[in-house]
């Protein structure tokens, strides 16, 4: 029944389709017709047109001559070969021909008379009367032929409608070009007739026919030349429609229908067909999902990720759990492609593993017999980035003939647990082991069971001689029973106990051992194992007791500390102040110690600090404390001590210290200076007595050294300005509070000015004016003078670079260095810097060095003096003659003056003494072959001593005072104009 009716429905559509078909292609058809009508409809008029037109040319003429032909063949000669499909132009003064032209093949046509030939008449009255172009014909040409004549009517006074004549315009039919598309359209298969309408409505004149055959529904076109109407008929030679095409049609149309039922019926059989199909595939592939569902369960609960290898094209396939185990989305790779076993299994590898485990696989892939198993442990990189065990097992699939296919499958285990808690247990027994720690195991009988190696490294037994005894065996003796009864009774109600004990070793040697002891119950919670762990402190009890003397003692002189000082010095106080009794702190700081320390090392310095103690630990009462607080200052505490007591014992120490000391083949001698604080009235505080005693101790060193001094209350004031003007002096250079003066130097020899030597000055905005006698001692033990003296340096070079600048160079700079700058590693490079700076010469500086400061370290003062030379600099040693600079090393610095203090200078002309030394000085100044300055000069008479005495210059208030640099340029003005 379905097959019947999609016959029909088939058949209805596909004849419809067919006519339809038809219909179009018979429209199609007489559009192209319509198309090929109208194209020679337009050609055929245009061609007219364009012949015709020469009709008015005509008729210009014949108005332009006032009706005057005499002149026609010039101007037609002259038109006609612009019309190459006319035949002849003529024309006709009151309708009869006058003129012709060309006149060859045309003279027939003379004298014709248009108005009263039958055939042309009415035309060329219908022309006469439209005023226009008259096509008429076609006609039988008395020039022979079949053709066309254009007239147009002339009137010599068009205002008054006077009729002159006609022009006429000749055309045969065979020449047009437009008329030859007929025969064309005959080979397209198409009939044609052209005729030309007449206006009477008369039967329509035949111009040209393709035959004579009736014409059915022919497609009719009209031309419009001028007032003529002409008419073109076309029509398929074949008709419209071709029935043989439309019959052939409308069969396949039939056999169409036919197979498409045919078609229809099988489809519906294969419809059914597939319908049973995949309901039984449905069937089984639920049944599959069901046991795939089952397998992955299993899968999942095993924590395995399946695996598939295709070796041909290294193709990995790793299931969902294959990268779930590891964290991943199996989204996250390419997984199942071509050569993806990089990124999907050797890129997670561990890099420890990876090179050990691809060659596993590759072996097996390669050398394995066709049946066996493929196994491979390894690390692999989770999500997380950790890193978990994967054992991989698998197996190549064989065909029927038992050879690998080049497929393998397998599985990925998480074995990370398990390799954790081998790790572990390989840990534990590797701990169990090496531990430093003894362990000792037992039974609930408490008979030993297992011990490791520091057990029997500690206690001296092996393993095999303690196995199944009681731990009794190591008991000193030394615990009584009370303590172990204690002891198992805190494991039997807590689970453990631990402390010191005492035990044995198998040599009988006691020992302390810190001991730990738990109880191990089983799944019933019965004990099962003691454990013991216990570690030989021996060791930790002796250093204990070592750094409770450390906390508490010295350890180079074995004297108490600062803290021990501290806690004796407070129970003192308490006691003192309980019994109302007296109570002394002495503080000693022993002289120039280091300049021992760094002139013969520390291990001769530390040496002498051991014999120091020694010498002062003599003199010491029971009661007393004696410490040492650090490098060379040590403190003594006198209970019950008065001020007369603690003076005593101040004098008995002084001579005791100075005595020689013995050091491997050294002979050194050295003092002391020593500061003295009372209880109650210098301080009731050990804090208080310190700092009064220290401030003592300055003073006792500031007094000349190898003395004691008792602190007093102006040097508490004295201490606080110290303090006071140390802080001002920190932000001295900052604030601009420095300056320099200049004292003018003269040479005696020429008595003429040859430089200056620079003074350092302070101005405090609270303390004014400070002396440097009081502030440069202060810088020196601050640390400060570096700093300022640096300053110094820079400025008075600044200074002579200015003088220098306006013409006084031979003006030179002298320039005070302290000791502690002398002593500075990088003063020479910071010398030869500022002065390239300056852009002043190295000789018209001179640095003046101290003999203390030289004195201290000679062989580092020569290298350094003669590095200073080197350079170009003068060196002079300051205040000569007042310190204690060995002759032997004074010969080897490479000096260039020696400077005499004012001290001899003062009372040179009273004192012989004096006057000995000076001569002494310049004498031997001149034997080295330096130059001697002396300062301080005041008077005129000790001038011209000195003069007399060799000495080769001066400087000091005989001539002029200190002077600030603007004075100092004036002076110098002053000075050089009066010597000009």
């Amino acid at each position: 029944m379905v097959t019947l009716l999609v016959l029909a429905l088939a058949l209805l559509l596909s004849v419809s389709l067919v006519l339809y078909l038809a219909e179009q292609r018979q429209q199609q058809q007489q559009r192209q017709v319509a198309e090929t009508a109208s194209n020679f409809t337009y050609a055929l008029q245009q061609e007219l047109s364009r012949e015709l037109s020469a009709a008015h040319a005509l008729a210009a003429f014949v108005r332009q001559q006032d009706g005057d032909i005499s002149q026609f063949n010039q101007f037609a000669r002259k038109l006609f070969p612009y019309y190459k499909n006319v035949t002849a132009f003529s024309l006709a003064p009151g309708g009869s021909v006058a003129a012709v032209y060309p006149l060859s093949d045309n003279q027939n046509l003379l004298g014709y008379e248009i108005l009263t030939d039958p055939q042309q008449a009415a035309a060329a009255k219908a022309s006469i009367a439209s005023n226009t172009i008259n096509v008429t014909g076609p006609y039988q040409l008395k020039q022979g032929g079949e053709g066309v004549i254009g007239r147009l009517a002339i009137y010599s006074d068009p205002a008054q409608q006077v009729w002159w004549g006609l022009v006429n315009v000749t055309l045969r039919l065979a020449d047009l070009n437009s008329l030859a598309r007929l025969d064309s359209m005959q080979q397209q298969g198409l009939q044609f007739r052209l005729t030309r309408l007449s206006s009477d409505h008369s039967a329509p004149e035949l111009i040209r026919q393709s035959d004579t055959e009736i014409f059915k529904q022919p497609l009719i076109q009209s031309i419009a030349l001028g007032d003529t109407n002409w008419q073109l008929q076309l029509v398929p030679k074949s008709g419209w429609s071709n029935k043989l095409i439309l019959y052939r049609q409308l069969a396949l149309a039939m056999l169409f229908s036919v197979m498409l039922a045919a078609l229809v019926a099988q489809l519906i059989q294969t419809r059914i067909h597939k319908y049973q199909l995949e309901t039984l595939v449905s069937q089984r592939t639920a049944a599959l999902h069901t046991e795939l569902q089952r397998q992955k369960s299993f899968i999942s609960a095993s924590n395995t990720g399946s695996w598939e290898f295709k070796q041909q094209t290294n193709q990995l396939y790793g299931g969902f759990e294959y990268y779930a185990q590891l964290g991943y989305n199996q989204a996250e790779f390419a997984n199942n492609q071509p050569n993806n076993l990089h990124e999907c299994w050797t890129n997670l590898i561990h890099p420890a593993d990876k090179a050990q485990a691809c060659a596993i696989f590759q072996q097996y892939l390669q050398h394995s017999e066709p049946d066996s198993i493929y196994e491979n442990t390894f690390r692999m990189r989770h999500a997380d980035g950790g890193w978990r065990w994967i054992l991989s097992r698998g197996k190549s699939l064989l065909d029927e003939h038992g050879w690998k296919t080049g497929l393998s499958v397998g599985i990925h285990l998480d074995i990370t647990a398990r390799k954790e808690a081998e790790l572990q247990l390989q840990l534990l027994a590797r701990i169990f082991e090496q531990s430093s720690e003894g362990v000792l195991i037992t039974n609930a009988e408490q008979k030993i069971v297992m011990v490791n190696n520091a057990f029997s490294k500690i206690s001296g037994y092996s393993a095999a001689e303690v196995m199944g005894k009681n731990p009794k065996i190591l008991a000193s003796g030394r615990q009584d029973k009370s303590f172990y009864s204690n002891m198992w009774q805190a494991i039997a109600s807590q689970g453990s106990w631990q402390g010191e004990i005492w035990n044995r070793r198998k040599d009988g040697t006691p020992y302390p051992e810190w001991l730990s002891v738990s109880q191990i119950t089983d799944e019933h919670q019965l004990v099962s194992h003691y454990v013991a762990l216990f570690s030989d402190i021996s060791q930790y009890k002796e250093d204990e007791a070592q750094i409770k003397f450390l906390a508490n003692y010295d350890p180079l002189t074995q004297l108490p500390n600062r803290s021990l000082l501290v806690d004796r010095t407070e129970q003192a106080l308490m006691h003192a102040k309980r019994n109302s009794q007296p109570f002394a702190m002495l503080l000693m700081d022993l002289d120039r110690f280091k300049q021992i320390n760094e002139t013969l090392g520390h291990e001769m310095g530390d040496e002498l600090l051991i014999q120091v103690a020694k010498r002062l630990r003599k003199l010491c009462r029971a009661e007393d404390t004696l410490c040492r607080l650090g490098g060379d200052e040590f403190v003594l505490v006198l209970p019950e001590a008065d001020a007369n007591s603690a003076a005593h014992l101040a004098e008995r120490m002084l001579p005791l210290i100075l005595q020689p000391y013995y050091l491997d083949d050294h002979e050194l001698n050295l003092s002391m200076s020593i500061g003295i604080a009372m209880y109650p009235e210098d301080g009731q505080k050990f804090h208080q007595l310190y700092k009064h005693a220290d401030i003592a101790m300055y003073r006792a060193k500031e007094s000349g050294r190898n003395r004691y001094s008792f602190f007093t209350a102006d040097m508490q004031q004295f201490h606080t300005r110290n303090l006071l003007l140390e802080n001002a002096l920190r932000r001295a250079i900052d604030r601009n509070q420095l300056s320099l003066v200049y004292q003018p130097q003269y040479s005696l020899v020429d008595q003429q000015l040859f430089g200056f030597e620079a003074l350092l000055r302070w101005h405090h905005d609270d303390f004014g004016q400070v002396s440097p006698a009081e502030f440069i001692p202060l810088a020196e033990r601050s640390g400060l003078i570096v700093a300022i003296g640096e300053w110094v340096i820079i400025t008075a070079l600044q200074q002579l670079a200015q003088w220098h600048n306006s013409g006084y160079r031979q003006l030179n700079m002298a320039i005070n260095l302290s000791s502690i700058q002398f002593r500075q590693e990088n003063l020479q490079q910071f010398v030869y810097n500022a002065i390239e700076f300056s852009g002043v010469p190295a000789n018209c500086v001179e640095l003046e060095i101290t003999e203390s400061a030289m004195a201290e370290q000679p062989e580092k003062a020569i290298a350094l003096i003669t590095g200073l030379r080197a350079s170009g600099l003068n060196i002079a040693i300051d205040d000569f003659g007042t310190g204690y600079s060995s002759l032997s090393y004074l010969k080897r610095f490479a000096l260039t003056k020696l400077k005499i203090d004012q001290s001899f200078v003062r009372d040179l002309l009273k004192n012989s003494q004096d006057k000995a030394i000076v001569r002494a000085i310049i004498n031997m100044a001149a034997n080295l072959g330096l130059k001697t300055i002396a300062e301080g000069v005041e008077t005129e008479q000790q001038r011209d001593l000195l003069i007399q005495l060799g000495c080769d210059e001066i400087q000091g208030y005989y001539y002029s005072k200190p002077l600030p640099a603007g004075q100092a340029s004036e002076f110098i003005q002053q000075q050089l104009q009066s010597n000009t």
